[in-house]
């Protein structure tokens, strides 16, 4: 907060920051609406803001920049003036001449006064949230600090050894026999082999879609010392890799990159421990022959077999550089240049190759083998990671003739498995971003791979479990999860005698997204955002020179290096927020551990000052003496009677320690204390509820969005759904303590759930499951609606605060209900827009937009490949965009209208999602 601009005769600071409080809290006071007007002028150009005040008149604030700004000034005018007409006393609490009644409030609904009141306390915490400015320019670092430190390659110096195993398939299988293991050499241990040997760096290529693959990096240790005749063979091999795999004239200076490349034998298996990597597990033999030998050599026929032995691992291409390269699978002998062509039987395979031209030479050999080749697909083609997608006898085949061709020095498995390198070393890069990250922010906490995560926008990386995404509704949830512990701590438990409005409020502002993106501001991650797509066709490996041609004119934009500093980019304030939630959920890690949540929410400024570690969480709350009464009460029965009399405390099968928290839990007193209490309990519940929900989903589906997880969250954890829960598990028939009028409410509402159930099940067969949400033409009931979170929130605190207990319970009893009765992902788009989204997508079709055109009588529109789809008018935009979003899939999706419209090469003509949407309509 800035410095006070006002301090009244008490010592109670007025600024900008805090003065809204103070007015929202005055209106409060006398009942009536806060009302602003922002107008702007042009000389000088600034913004006003004007705040009726009742009986005060009108009050202008000073020209501001922005309407946030203009808004705090004039808050902070109307202040001053109500201190001096005493509305206000010198604490600045409201003390209003008369208390003054809203319009019509004699006959104002209850609704409308609920929603009058709510309206007033989002006013107040949003004038004591952080300034948002809804985006901004940000540095971005582009070059880890991790190459600067590279001393430069020497012959005799340390080299370390990193192993590259490339899967071309998502399965990440790496027994792939097509494609050869490679080793990375840099000057330095990579800072990621620190805490882990093997690191997993996830390849995206591509955008509709994007095929995914993964280099498995494995800490080999120390290389044996490089020569200078070793260092040079080593380099050029790279020169000559590079060269071909981007098919553009660069080289490197030994001095100046901070890589290199060797490739290993056939049959390389990754020792277990890393230590001193043995020369002997290099391809020497084929170093050499690349980095000195002649870029191509002619196929010799000494004999069938000698042509075999040439053709194995082998590359076919023209006597040129920069020329296309084909990789060999098959030495047919059943075919010779004069025989049919396979695939166009009315020529032959001579005639095809020669076509029209007539520069071909005369055959020596007529009666030569032909050779079966697929034609490589080089990085900015999509790689190898593209020609997997293809089952190996559907790919495109083309037959060549051996004396045509000549044999390319880079062994075909190398090929294939550098493909892919421009997409790895640039993951690799963001990676070592991350980590470093990760150790200057948080301690080293956080995983690389989840790290990155956390960090890369979808702008970047088209592969939805790649990015933040998910880990920003897991990170979310902990993060209310945690803060929701403090509370209840800070207010001694569930006896708080805390206003429930006041500590929801104090609980919102730490979660709120304005607070979450000026965390992120101050510690500064927003420079280690990954928000850019790679750009392969224009990739050039760091430092690496281009080789011009004799009056060549140098490109524009200058090559990468490792010195280069940071960017400028926009970001907005929601992504920051939702990096920061991720940071959290990439905390909880494989592991799920909390203790590093807790550091990490603590680095991020969270205020956690009850406890640092999961443990400590146990000891906040003192023991009461109930707890130590039942204790001994428990001891003394069981010894008198031979049995545990605590069985008789038991819910959901956990025994409750405290017959007193028992007995608060399954209470339906009207009772101030007893309602307070279950209150306590059941925001403590509801988080808990929240936090094995959404474990719960992450882990069934891996590959969905947040727009369906957290719709099938919201579905999972409705008043609605716990009322029928807590019917099926009968845990109505422990209720006790209630009037005759909460008990009479009690049974109806058990009546009707279970008449509701029992039709959903008479409409299920045995075997079919999902999508009946039969509770939502049911009353819900406060009581049996809000038991389950109470039980879930006594038990936590019951059991010393652990989570063994209910994530049973949740497993045992809430699973199988929920995958029983509620919607998946196919059916979880509560809006005809989610649904048009989500269906289009399945379908393959990138070309198509909806739109909303006001500003009086808005209508909304669909068009699909330039071709209007749908249009409806309505008073509203959120009417107009749900009409034409139903009316577009009627037309496109019932009628099969796409069929016709789409031709996209993506285009899916049948796709799952179609049985699904008719089968939930």
């Amino acid at each position: 907060m800035s410095a006070p601009l006002f301090t009244s005769s008490s010592g109670a600071e007025l600024s900008l920051q805090n003065a809204g409080g103070h007015l929202s809290r005055w209106f409060a006071a006398v009942g009536h609406t806060p009302a602003f007007e922002f107008h702007h002028s042009d000389a000088p150009p600034a913004t006003l803001c004007t705040v009726r005040l009742p009986d005060l008149g009108p009050l202008t604030s000073d020209p501001c920049p922005n309407k946030s700004l203009a808004k705090q000034s004039a808050s902070f005018r109307a202040v001053r003036l109500l201190l001096d007409s005493h509305e206000l006393d010198d604490r600045f609490q409201p003390t209003p001449a008369n208390t003054r009644r809203p319009p019509r409030d004699d006959v104002m609904a209850t609704k409308s006064k609920c929603n009058y009141r709510w309206e007033s306390r989002k006013l107040l915490i949003k004038d004591e949230l952080p300034q948002g400015t809804g985006s901004g320019d940000y540095a971005y670092q582009a070059t880890p600090q991790f190459w600067k430190e590279c001393p430069p390659f020497a012959p005799g110096e340390q080299v370390y050894a990193s192993v590259l195993l490339l899967s071309p398939t998502a399965e990440k299988t790496y027994d792939h026999g097509e494609c050869r293991p490679m080793c990375l050499l840099t000057s330095r241990p990579l800072p990621l082999f620190e805490k882990y040997d093997t690191v997993d760096v996830n390849v995206g290529v591509g955008e509709q879609p994007t095929h995914r693959g993964c280099v498995r990096m494995i800490n080999a240790g120390r290389l044996e010392s490089l020569d200078d005749v070793k260092l040079g063979q080593t380099l050029r091999f790279t020169v000559r890799l590079m060269r071909a795999e981007l098919q553009r004239l660069i080289k490197a200076d030994l001095h100046h990159i901070k890589w290199l490349l060797l490739p290993l034998k056939y049959g390389y298996s990754p020792t277990k421990q890393p230590g001193l990597f043995p020369l002997e597990d290099i391809a020497w033999e084929q170093v050499q022959a690349i980095a000195d030998g002649p870029l191509t050599v002619p196929f010799t026929f000494k004999s069938g077999d000698d042509l075999c032995a040439q053709c194995f691992d082998a590359m076919a291409s023209a006597n040129s550089e920069l020329t296309r390269r084909s990789y060999i699978t098959a030495v047919r002998h059943d075919l010779h240049p004069n025989s049919p062509h396979p695939e166009r039987p009315e020529k032959t395979i001579l005639q095809v190759i020669q076509g029209e031209s007539c520069l071909f030479p005369q055959l020596v050999h007529r009666k030569q083998p032909i050779l079966q080749v697929e034609t490589a697909c080089l990085a900015k083609n999509g790689s190898y990671i593209t020609t997997s997608t293809t089952p190996s006898e559907q790919r495109s085949k083309q037959y060549l003739i051996p004396e045509y061709e000549n044999r390319h020095c880079i062994p075909a498995s190398i090929f294939r498995t550098l493909t892919a390198f421009p997409f790895f070393i640039h993951q690799l890069e963001c990676m070592l971003i991350a980590y470093e990250m990760s150790t200057k922010l948080f301690g080293s906490l956080l995983h690389p791979e989840l790290a990155l995560q956390a960090l890369t926008a979808p702008s970047s990386l088209n592969v939805t479990p790649w990015t933040y995404e998910r880990l920003e509704i897991l990170g979310d949830t902990l993060l209310k999860f945690f803060i929701t512990i403090h509370v209840y701590l800070h207010g001694g438990g569930s006896n708080s005698r805390e206003d429930s409005l006041k500590v929801w409020q104090d609980r919102h502002k730490l979660v709120s997204n304005r607070t979450l993106t000026a965390n992120a501001i101050k510690l500064g991650l927003v420079e280690f955002v990954r928000d850019k797509r790679l750009k392969v066709k224009d990739w050039v490996p760091r430092d690496w020179e281009l080789e011009l041609l004799p009056r060549q004119i140098a490109p524009k934009k200058a090559v990468q290096t490792s010195n280069d500093g940071p960017e400028i980019r926009k970001l907005g304030d929601k992504l920051l927020a939702d990096i920061v939630e991720a940071i959290i959920g990439a905390s909880y890690g494989r592991d799920k551990n909390f203790d590093n949540v807790i550091s990490t929410l603590i680095h991020l400024n969270v205020p956690l000052d009850l406890f640092s570690t999961w443990e400590e969480i146990k000891h906040v709350l003192p023991l009461t003496d109930d707890e130590r009464d039942t204790e001994k009460d428990g001891a003394g029965a069981e010894t008198e009677t031979g049995t545990d009399s605590s069985s008789a405390f038991e819910i959901l099968g956990y025994k409750f320690k405290s017959k007193r928290r028992y007995e608060d839990v399954i209470s339906m007193s009207n009772r101030p204390d007893a309602r307070r209490i279950r209150e306590n309990y059941k925001m403590l519940g509801n988080a808990i509820m929240d936090l094995h929900v959404i474990e719960f989903l992450l882990e069934k589906y891996p590959e969905e969005g947040p727009g369906s997880l957290s719709n099938m969250k919201t579905f999972r954890t409705t008043e609605g759904l716990r009322c029928a829960l807590a019917t099926e598990l009968g845990l109505q028939n422990l209720l006790k303590d209630g009037d005759e009028r909460a008990e009479r409410e009690l049974g109806r509402a058990t009546y009707f759930m279970r008449d509701a159930k029992a039709q959903a099940d008479a409409g299920l067969s045995e075997d079919e499951q999902g999508g009946i949400h039969y509770w939502d033409s049911v009353a819900v009931n406060h009581f049996t609606g809000s038991v389950i979170e109470i039980i879930y929130g006594a038990i936590f605190q019951d059991s010393g605060f652990s989570l063994e207990h209910t994530q049973r319970i949740f497993d045992n009893h809430v699973v199988p209900f929920i995958e029983k009765y509620c919607k998946g992902p196919s059916a979880s788009d509560l809006h005809p827009k989610g649904l048009l989204t989500r269906w289009m997508q399945a379908k393959g079709c990138a070309y198509w937009k909806l739109d909303a055109v006001g500003p009086k009588l808005c209508e909304g529109v669909v068009t699909c490949h330039d071709q209007d789809v749908a249009r409806c008018k309505a008073f509203t935009t959120h009417v107009a965009v749900r009409n034409v979003c139903e009316e577009a899939i009627k037309r496109l999706r019932d009628e099969n209208r796409i069929k016709d419209i789409c031709d996209c090469p993506s285009f899916k003509e049948v796709v799952p999602e179609d049985k699904m949407f008719r089968r939930t309509r």
